[in-house]
């Protein structure tokens, strides 16, 4: 019971309680050897803790140890809405050290959410494949457009030299419309996603078997990266 942050005298009630269905003060003081004060104060703090519950017959009190998968199914839930907040965080303790904030998200979940962020952004930049994006998350792509298209967004995407990235392309500048803006690089080896948004720089790997994002968080690499890219962006090709 450690694990819970338990004392020796309040575990000791936990597990004296546990075998019951309800007990009363004087049971669980019987069944752990502890003294009845002791078990009142200990019991004040495993209710507090939720690891055990109260409940009233005429006008005595009973308690009852809270099940042990109801206990597994909190700190799960606990773990579920920390991993929920990490990347805020993450990117507290960046802005007090200074530090740029780096996170990896992987899987759909992942890439999702930062397709999500480019279409909460006012502007972006992009180096695509557009192939393998269409392949992979289709509705993802659509999505993309329309809300670029809705919010008048503003996007400049440099594509691979592929005929079918050309097509696609074309397609999404359909939906998308005027605000966005869709230029080709003189190589085909733009395999992957990188897109500028704010302050944020995305680099994604995307393979069916491996799916995942860098996604760094500072004003001075995004600033940098979007002067490469305004280079890239000169030195490319406006026809598609």
């Amino acid at each position: 019971m450690a694990s819970f942050g338990l004392n020796e005298k309040a575990a000791k009630i936990y597990l004296a309680a546990l075998p019951f269905g309800t007990v009363s003060v004087a049971q669980i003081a019987q069944k752990s050897g502890l003294k009845r004060p002791t078990v009142y104060l200990y019991i004040d703090e495993l209710l507090k803790r939720g690891l055990m519950e109260k409940s009233a017959v005429g006008k005595r009190q009973y308690y009852r140890a809270t099940d042990i998968e109801a206990l597994l199914r909190r700190v799960r839930n606990s773990l579920a809405e920390l991993e929920t907040v990490l990347p805020e965080l993450a990117a507290l303790r960046a802005t007090s050290t200074g530090k740029p904030q780096v996170v990896i998200l992987e899987g759909e979940v992942g890439i999702e959410r930062i397709y999500e962020e480019v279409v909460q952004a006012q502007s972006f930049c992009a180096w695509s494949n557009l192939v393998t994006v269409e392949k992979l998350f289709p509705h993802a792509s659509l999505n993309i457009a329309e809300k670029i298209k809705e919010r008048g967004i503003t996007g400049r995407e440099i594509i691979a030299d592929t005929k079918e990235a050309r097509r696609i392309a074309r397609s999404f500048l359909r939906i998308a419309g005027a605000t966005y803006r869709v230029r080709v690089a003189d190589s085909e080896l733009i395999h992957n996603d990188n897109m500028l948004y704010g302050n944020v720089c995305a680099m994604f790997r995307l393979h069916e078997f491996n799916l995942f994002v860098v996604r760094i968080e500072d004003q001075t690499i995004a600033d940098t990266m979007r002067v490469l890219f305004d280079m890239a962006w000169r030195a490319a090709s406006a026809k598609h």
